[in-house]
C-alpha cells in the first residue's frame, strides 16, 4: 500500500489536466450505498417483490405515475447525505486548475453539492425536477421542502432528471465527457466498477499518461493501468490529500 500511494503521489504532482470518472463507491462514505451492493438500493427494492429496473423505467412511470411518484418519494429522496472527503478533494483540484472536471456515473449530485461545477452526469442528477407537461423545472429543495407530487402550474407529474430504464444517455453530456477523457493528461476512475455500459466504454478514449483506478474490486480495464487500488477511497485520499 505505501508503495502504491507514493506512485500515486507522483503522478497527481506530474498531472496538470486530470478527468475524473465516478461510480457508486466515491458516494458510500457518504452513506448512500451502491445500488447493486449487499444492502443496497437494489436488495432493498427485491425484498419487496418489485424489480427494481421496473420501478425505475420509463414503462413504470407511464403506467403509474402516482406509483412512480411516490417510489423515487421513499427510495430516492436523500436528504441528510453530504458530501465526504473524497468529493471535495476532486472540487479542489477543480478549483486550483489542476483538473479539467468530473464525469459521473452518480446521481446523488453530492459532486455539485461539494463545489465541483464542470460536471457531466451520465445519468443524470435528483438535484434537478421537472414536469413531464410543462417542464417547470423545480430543485430537490424545494421538492422535498414541499413535499410537492404535482407540478404546481399545470398539476403534472413531476420526476427527477435521471435518465430512466427505456431512456438514452444525453448525447451533450456524453460528447462533453469524451472531451475531457481525451483532453486529459492523468484519467483517475474512482469507485467504479467499469461495467455499466455504455459509461464505461468512455475509457477507451483515454490517450493521456496515466489511467489509476482506485476500486475496492477488480474492474475489466484494470490490465490498461498505470496503477490499480484496491482500498478504501476516504484512507487512500487521506494519505494523499495533505500534498495535493
Amino acid at each position: 500500500m505505501n508503495h502504491n500511494i507514493e506512485q500515486l503521489k507522483d503522478i497527481i504532482k506530474d498531472s496538470n489536466k486530470i478527468t475524473f470518472f465516478t461510480g457508486a463507491g466515491v458516494s458510500v462514505a457518504s452513506g448512500i450505498p451502491d445500488f447493486r451492493s449487499m444492502g443496497g438500493l437494489f436488495d432493498e427494492i427485491s425484498k419487496e417483490g418489485y424489480s427494481p429496473e421496473y420501478l425505475l423505467s420509463t414503462n413504470y412511470l407511464q403506467d403509474s405515475p402516482e406509483g412512480f411518484v411516490e417510489f423515487y418519494h421513499k427510495r430516492l429522496l436523500l436528504a441528510d447525505k453530504q458530501p465526504n472527503l473524497v468529493h471535495q478533494w476532486i472540487a479542489q483540484l477543480e478549483h486550483d486548475k489542476r483538473s479539467l472536471g468530473v464525469i459521473t456515473q452518480n446521481i446523488d449530485g453530492l459532486h455539485a453539492d461539494a463545489g465541483s461545477s464542470n460536471v457531466d452526469e451520465l445519468h443524470g442528477t435528483l438535484n434537478r425536477f421537472y414536469c413531464i407537461e410543462c417542464n417547470k423545472v423545480y430543485s430537490k429543495a424545494y421538492v422535498m421542502a414541499q413535499d410537492l407530487r404535482q407540478c404546481e402550474a399545470c398539476g403534472s407529474v413531476i420526476r427527477p432528471d435521471i435518465v430512466l430504464y427505456g431512456e438514452i444517455l444525453n448525447e451533450q453530456t456524453i460528447s462533453n465527457a469524451i472531451h475531457k477523457i481525451r483532453e486529459a493528461d492523468t484519467l483517475f476512475v474512482l469507485g467504479s466498477s467499469l461495467v455499466v455500459q455504455p459509461a464505461a466504454g468512455l475509457i477507451s478514449y483515454f490517450e493521456g499518461q496515466h489511467l489509476v483506478i482506485i476500486n475496492r474490486d477488480p474492474t475489466p480495464y484494470d490490465h490498461l493501468a498505470s496503477l490499480v487500488i484496491n482500498d478504501d477511497m476516504v484512507t487512500v485520499i487521506n494519505e494523499i490529500n495533505h500534498i495535493t
